[in-house]
């Protein structure tokens, strides 16, 4: 199997996995976001407590069509960078690296790790367990990767041909039809565009249906509906008692995203060798701990 690496976790109070990285040194609690496309992304705010230089560049683009034929000036955009000294998560460490850098929204994190330095390598997600496990299987092509049980279903993935984007999406079927799915360990509930939705069958209207807060940040008016999913299946694993969330989202396609709250039940093997993911069962789910996260404090001059 080649294992490379165990992350323990902790978790938010919504239940997203929190893992633990090393910014020259001193450590800092990780986002992990295997929903997301980019590698890893450092909180400015943290940055500047620890007294680490940010590096800010500004460009300009310009666009050329046939109603501005000379080009005009179209957006702004400052890019941050900070050149860290030692950097350490996982089994991933290096020296005297430059990270891309972000003012998140949430300022408990330092680091937000995304898929394109999670998925480098098989993946093994066990939040009921409380790890992350990287592999690197040698001579397994047609093995059954999911060792801990021999049961469980295995469905092929589909993605971007030229790994430029390691997230693998795959095939869920919702009262008879077919969508597109993403898993994402930061989200802390399942959801599917409304437009979508409706396609499937699930509209607020549809039976044990409720209405839920706007998302933080959103237009109050915008609500978040739950509603319990019939029929779904991913391969030859039912999916049962699952409700997901459903939300008005611009320009945001069909494509259900697979939150904590389904990844709390059922654990999840990433095989990028074989080009397929593992889902098993979680019989029993554990009561699980929600550690706290603490925010490096502002030095007193």
């Amino acid at each position: 199997m080649g294992e490379l690496a165990t992350m323990p976790l902790t978790f938010t109070d919504d239940l997203r996995p929190v893992g633990e990285a090393s910014i020259n040194g001193t450590s800092v609690a990780a986002m992990l976001s295997t929903g997301s496309a980019e590698q890893t992304l450092l909180n400015k705010k943290t940055l500047d407590r620890l007294g680490i230089k940010v590096n800010s560049t500004t460009s300009t683009q310009y666009v050329r069509d046939e109603r501005t034929p000379t080009g005009s000036q179209t957006t702004t955009r400052t890019a941050l960078t900070s050149l860290i000294d030692e950097y350490a998560f996982g089994h991933t460490k290096g020296k005297r690296t430059w990270f891309v850098v972000d003012e998140f929204m949430d300022d408990t994190f330092g680091a937000r790790v995304g898929a394109g330095s999670l998925l480098q390598q098989d993946l093994e997600i066990a939040l009921d367990a409380g790890y992350l496990k990287t592999f690197k299987p040698d001579g397994c092509f047609r093995e059954h990767l999911a060792y801990w049980d021999p049961n469980a279903v295995s469905v092929p993935t589909f993605g971007d041909r030229w790994k430029r984007d390691l997230r693998p999406v795959f095939t869920v079927r919702i009262n008879g039809k077919d969508v597109t799915a993403l898993l994402s360990t930061s989200t802390p509930h399942s959801y599917i565009p409304k437009v979508a939705a409706e396609r499937l069958g699930l509209t607020p209207e549809s039976p044990g249906a409720t209405r839920e807060d706007a998302l933080p940040g959103d237009d109050p008016t915008n609500p978040v509906w739950s509603v319990p999913v019939q029929q779904m299946a991913i391969g030859a694993l039912e999916v049962k008692d699952f409700n997901l969330r459903l939300m008005d989202l611009a320009h945001s396609g069909e494509l259900l995203i697979l939150g904590a709250d389904f990844l709390h039940r059922y654990r999840v093997y990433i095989a990028k060798s074989q080009e397929q993911v593992y889902f098993s069962q979680i019989a029993t789910p554990r009561t699980l701990k929600r550690g706290s996260v603490k925010v490096i404090p502002q030095s007193i001059d």
